[in-house]
Order: C-alpha cells, then sequence, then structure tokens
C-alpha cells in the first residue's frame, strides 16, 4: 500500500498552544468546521479554522470525520487531565501522537527518517529528501510545510514578525546552528537544524510507557533494541536516556514490571501488559 503525504491543510499556520481546546470545546459542543458560523465560534479568520481541523486531527484529537477521540475526551475536557496543557508530559504525549499519527508527514519524516540521513538540515535538504524519495510535489508547499514544522518545534528568535510559540517549543527537541556557506563570491551565515539523541529530562516515564505499549502491541517483554527503533527516534532518546527512564518504572509498578539485563540484552517485561490508559491516570494522578 502506498504512503500517504501530507504537506498542506495547515494553511501555513503552526498549533497554538490553545488551538486544541479550542478546537476540543468547539467539537464538543457538535458543531462543524465546515459550518459558515464557524469563524464566529472560534474567534478566528476562515484560514484558521481549516488550521485548527488540520491540528486537531495531526494531533490524533479528532479523526477523519472530525469525532472526537477518546483522548481527547480524557486529556481536554473541563474535567479532563489536562485540559490547558500545562503539564510538560502533556506536550511529551502530543509529539509522541503527531509522530505516530503521520497526518502532519513533516514530523514523522523527520524523526523517523531524515535525520537519520542528514543529522544537519534544513529547508533545502528536506525538500531535496522528499523529493527523491517521496515522489513529485512542488518545492513550494514543501519548504513552506518545513517551516511550520519548526514553527511548531521551535521558539521564535526576539523581533521575527511572529512571536507565537509554536505548542512544541518548549520540549526543545529542534535545535539551530549557524554555518557559513558560500553564495556566489561571497559567504554568508546560514541555519541548520538538528535533533540530538540525548537524555530528556522532561519526559516522564509514565509517558514514555504509554508510547511503548501503543506503538508495540501484545508483547510482555520488549528489547531495548526495539524500543530504541520503535520509540526512541520519536523521543530522540540516547540508549543511556531510555535505560534510564525504563529503569524508573519498576519502583511504581513493582509487582508487574522489571527491567533486565541479561548477557549483555536489556528487556522492559511485564508479569500483565498495562493498560495505557491505566498508566495516563496515574501519571495525571487520578
Amino acid at each position: 500500500m502506498a504512503e500517504t503525504l501530507n504537506f498542506s491543510g495547515h494553511e501555513t499556520f503552526h498549533c497554538r498552544p490553545f488551538w486544541l481546546k479550542k478546537g476540543y470545546d468547539y467539537l464538543k459542543s457538535d458543531k462543524s468546521f465546515n459550518a459558515e458560523d464557524a469563524v464566529v465560534h472560534l474567534g478566528v479568520g476562515k484560514n484558521m479554522v481549516t488550521a485548527i481541523r488540520f491540528w486537531m486531527r495531526a494531533f490524533a484529537m479528532a479523526d477523519d470525520g472530525n469525532s472526537l477521540t477518546d483522548l481527547a475526551n480524557r486529556l481536554l475536557d473541563d474535567k479532563g487531565w489536562d485540559p490547558y496543557l500545562e503539564d510538560i508530559g502533556s506536550l511529551w504525549l502530543l509529539h509522541y501522537h503527531l509522530v505516530a499519527n503521520g497526518h502532519a508527514s513533516s514530523a514523522r519524516i523527520i524523526f523517523n527518517e531524515l535525520r537519520d540521513r542528514n543529522p544537519e538540515f534544513d529547508a533545502k535538504t528536506y525538500s531535496e529528501f522528499i523529493l527523491s524519495e517521496k515522489g513529485t510535489f512542488t518545492d513550494k508547499t514543501v519548504e513552506k510545510d518545513f517551516g511550520v514544522f519548526l514553527r511548531n518545534y521551535h521558539a521564535k528568535a526576539e523581533g521575527e514578525i511572529d512571536d507565537l510559540a509554536g505548542l512544541l517549543a518548549d520540549l526543545e527537541l529542534v535545535n539551530t546552528a549557524k554555518v557559513e556557506a558560500e553564495d556566489d563570491a561571497k559567504r554568508k551565515e546560514r541555519k541548520i537544524y538538528f535533533i540530538e539523541r540525548r537524555k530528556r529530562p522532561t519526559l516522564p516515564p509514565r509517558i514514555l510507557l504509554y508510547a511503548i505499549l501503543d506503538s508495540i502491541p501484545e508483547n510482555r517483554s520488549i528489547s531495548l533494541t526495539v524500543i530504541m527503533e520503535q520509540v526512541g527516534r520519536t523521543f530522540a532518546l540516547d540508549k543511556e536516556g531510555m535505560f534510564e527512564l525504563l529503569s524508573e518504572l519498576p519502583a511504581h509498578y513493582k509487582d508487574n514490571i522489571t527491567v533486565s539485563r541479561e548477557a549483555g540484552v536489556i528487556e522492559l517485561q511485564f508479569k500483565k501488559r498495562p493498560d495505557r490508559w491505566t498508566i495516563l491516570a496515574d501519571h495525571y494522578g487520578n
């Protein structure tokens, strides 16, 4: 089955921190994003209505039919776990679903593919990768999409026109460096971006466990190698950082979870596979 790619639909707007709650409340009241009065009820322009619909799907808050998901109801309801996304764990949770869901293709491709081939990348590198590996798209569409990806993850520099930081900027996943580049006969600086595999001290162990349970079904014993492949890329964790987070889990679930190391093989083991919703509820103290 051919890979379905999506580099548009967000109207070049990155997801503002309050949009998911706004979109949730709107759909909860049985309203439609296609309604003529959507701009009035949401308090944004027509293109932003389209963008909110896009990001609700991209972050797995709504399905393709614009019905709210279980995760959205548990997280964003007024009596939900974190309706205003004040917990850093909620941002990591949303990041996981953005990459895993794939509705916004740029996040999945950059975290799972591009950065392995090009540890340092920019709009040109991204565009060349898409056009050579993924099919025929216009340079303009792909480069605009890359800009939206950056604004979701990268805080805006002082003095830039749009000073609204992206929803996921606090995760500090996308880093910037300046390098010299030759342009005709003179040198000038250009920005490059990189996502470093390292420890992630703000990533809660239970959010990581939720992602493992969600992405690797059924198994009661999962090797560190498999976890790194399936989840480590998404969270840009190195092996040491992953092992440290996994090692915190037995203290919370000592009757069910162990982390074993035998003959150099590290495994996360369950006596009984936990329910992922229970794990999230535990994180939020419910």
